[in-house]
């Protein structure tokens, strides 16, 4: 879905996440990207980043401006959306946003009186007014900061108010852009990114992983060609991959591949081996073994072995030395990353996914080797996908003994939200 206009696109894209639930992250591909010059791509990423950080207290502050919303489309509505968060935090002139969204208006053949009368409106009411004075009101958690009130109640249960704001803030900032690479290459990665023109800095977390300043299209561009491993990583999904101790010739099964980000940098640390990396997903599948097809040439003495399907019904000849179970989750622990999870995901779904990542944790260790090592990880900031499910899985196993569980968050740590659990079979 790509138009000339970087408003229109940023408008029909947010309608599709909204309205379909599609995920922005497979939307805003690099094809899309690719059709606009440098200034107007970081015009369509703000817009529907920051639209999305923002939507429900964009909706607070716009609902008195209706007459009848229910008479509105999807689109009418989010180009009326988008015009705010450019008028409220991108501080583009009021004429030109007005002019700008009655236009996009007018191509789509909906209501472009509606629209300028509507913002006119807006703006007489805010135009002068801060963000400050606009937070200052009296604005529920969820509203300030646009996150569900299940969740927002969910956290208050767990933790001090004061921590759920930091939580909630951390959640509506830009996530730093983060790659892993051999470690032993990193100083080499980081003065090639350099010279550039980006500013980089090492992770003090994990030492394969760089952080670097910068659109992430223009990054991932940069180094299309560089001549040596890379894979884009958060610090905390590259932590997975130290915490699992895999050692040279070991065989190791990743049950939940894709896109292969652990698959790959495991590799780059034992540097010799086997991996097999289950997907079960045939588009992200399709991912998967691009990334491996990529990097393969950079790891030459791991075999690594994709396979499409579903890890309850495969079987394997021989047992595994590690297993990385990355279990799929609700994602909340991402939330600053995808901004539209925070839209999809509801309570119900968390029971669901809960079960099975239970179902999947007992059906993985049928492939684990005595004195063999489970980590099982989710980007999941919720109990019922972490420490419940290794408690529930620990009570029924004396098989197996817990060496380490970790959580990071966004506000605490400065990486993903992740929930990660060390296992040991014993016998």
């Amino acid at each position: 879905m790509v138009y000339k206009s970087p408003r229109k696109t940023a408008v029909a894209i947010l309608t599709r996440v909204l309205s379909q639930r599609k995920s922005l992250k497979s939307l805003l591909t690099d094809e899309v990207l690719s059709s606009f010059n440098k200034s107007d791509r970081a015009f369509l990423i703000e817009v529907l980043y920051g639209t999305l950080r923002n939507l429900h207290l964009i909706d607070y502050l716009i609902e008195g401006f209706f007459k009848n919303k229910k008479g509105l489309s999807a689109f009418t509505i989010n180009n009326l959306r988008t015009a705010v968060y450019q008028l409220l935090f991108m501080k583009i002139p009021e004429y030109a946003v007005t002019c700008e969204a009655v236009n996009v208006e007018k191509s789509f053949n909906g209501k472009p009186s509606v629209v300028n009368a509507i913002l006119r409106n807006f703006i007489k009411n805010y135009s002068g007014k801060s963000l400050e004075e606009i937070f200052n009101s009296n604005l529920s958690l969820s509203v300030k900061y646009s996150h569900p009130e299940w969740l927002v109640k969910r956290w208050l249960k767990r933790f001090p108010l004061e921590e759920v704001e930091s939580l909630l803030k951390a959640n509506n900032e830009k996530a730093p852009f983060s790659i892993a690479v051999k470690p032993e290459e990193r100083a080499l990665v980081a003065e090639y990114l350099t010279e550039k023109g980006f500013k980089v800095e090492f992770s003090e977390i994990v030492p394969s992983g760089l952080k670097i300043q910068g659109q992430g299209y223009e990054i991932r561009q940069s180094l299309q060609q560089a001549p040596f491993f890379w894979i884009v990583q958060d610090e905390a999904s590259q932590l997975v991959c130290f915490l699992l101790e895999a050692f040279e010739g070991a065989r190791i099964l990743d049950a939940c591949a894709s896109p292969g980000g652990k698959t790959l940098l495991t590799a780059a640390l034992m540097k010799k081996g086997e991996i097999i990396s289950v997907e079960n997903n045939r588009v992200r599948f399709k991912i998967l073994q691009e990334n491996i097809n990529r990097l393969r040439k950079f790891v030459p003495h791991v075999k690594i072995k994709p396979q499409l399907a579903d890890i309850h019904q495969i079987e394997f000849k021989h047992s595994f030395d590690r297993i990385i179970l990355d279990a799929p989750c609700s994602s909340t622990g991402v939330i600053r990353r995808n901004p539209d999870v925070r839209y999809r995901v509801n309570e119900e779904e968390i029971k669901r996914l809960s079960e099975i990542q239970k179902h999947m944790i007992e059906k993985v260790v049928q492939f684990l080797a005595k004195d063999g090592i489970l980590l099982y990880s989710v980007c999941s900031t919720e109990p019922n996908e972490a420490e419940e499910v290794i408690e529930s899985f620990l009570q029924k196993h004396d098989e197996f003994s817990s060496i380490k569980k970790l959580r990071t968050y966004p506000h605490t740590d400065g990486m993903d939200g992740f929930f990660m659990a060390k296992l040991l079979r014993i016998k």
